[in-house]
């Protein structure tokens, strides 16, 4: 298998480790296809973006991360492939060069014996998480399971050594989980203009339990993501029901339709504040959070 197959794959097989990789592997795919395939006038290089574009967006249509990578690589077609190359390989440096801040810009959050409380998946995340468990003593960190794939599991395995404790909750006793903590941290697979988000399912009632206990909720993630359009525009992925129903004879004969919604959105007025590469914002200034501002 080659290097881009292994990635259409991961993109497809929802594989890649984080919203923020997720661009990042979606400008991998558009370099290695442009390499692979080169295009020699314009109109093939046109027809060859599209065709790649278009399925990164209708296979990861809520990481809005993707789009901004393919709006890119429009941005520079007109001068050609290697321009177009070039964007990407750029794209990616900035990206990997984001998540480092986000870290730092997140430092003053977490304090010493606080209960930390996170669910799903990020990179950003476990950066944020990895700084803190370094330097800042006594701290627990709490998270739910995130079904089907368990993914905050993961978040756990990357941070294993770290002198920290671990609770884990199921994602029904997020209620439970939101009143034992001191504060709350996610990613974003997409940020929104009105100082919304979209993450994985699980994270608004999160956000509502924080909300009942008094509990800061924080996000963090790169500006990058920032969908300055209608948030409707951006569809939430469904995924194969067969991730949830693991052969129960009731969903394999189609008495009973499972729904496998794997992300949604929350609010603005439920988030504290984000954090980011361009800094701590409050939902209200999202708008004017640039990438290159």
């Amino acid at each position: 298998m080659d290097r881009l197959e292994e990635v259409r794959i991961a993109i497809a097989e929802n594989t890649v480790p984080g919203g923020s990789a997720f661009g990042r592997a979606a400008a991998e795919v558009i370099i290695l296809t442009l390499q692979a395939q080169k295009p020699s006038d314009a109109a093939t290089l046109r027809a060859v973006l599209s065709e790649t574009t278009n399925w990164l967006i209708a296979t990861k249509p809520s990481m809005t991360s993707v789009r901004t990578v393919s709006d890119i690589a429009w941005s520079r077609v007109d001068d050609g492939a290697e321009s177009v190359i070039s964007a990407m390989a750029e794209f990616i440096a900035e990206s990997e060069q984001a998540i480092k801040l986000i870290a730092a810009h997140a430092g003053d959050v977490i304090a010493p014996g606080n209960t930390v409380l996170f669910h799903s998946f990020s990179g950003s995340l476990i950066n944020v998480l990895r700084r803190a468990g370094q330097s800042t003593p006594e701290l627990t960190f709490a998270f739910t399971e995130s079904r089907p794939y368990r993914e905050s599991r993961r978040v756990v395995t990357a941070l294993s050594d770290l002198p920290v404790e671990f609770v884990g909750y199921s994602d029904a006793a997020v209620g439970v989980a939101a009143s034992r903590a001191d504060l709350a941290i996610v990613g974003a697979d997409a940020l929104f203009a009105d100082g919304s988000f979209a993450n994985k399912t699980g994270t608004l009632p999160l956000a509502l339990a924080c909300r009942h206990y008094g509990v800061p909720l924080y996000v963090v993630s790169e500006v990058s993501k920032l969908y300055e359009g209608d948030p409707a525009d951006v569809a939430m992925e469904q995924r194969p029901s067969e991730e949830m129903h693991e052969g129960w004879e009731m969903a394999v004969s189609g008495r009973v339709h499972i729904t496998n919604q794997f992300f949604e959105v929350t609010p603005a007025d439920l988030v504290t504040a984000y954090l980011t590469d361009k800094g701590r914002l409050a939902p209200s200034e999202l708008a004017h959070a640039t990438i290159g501002g």
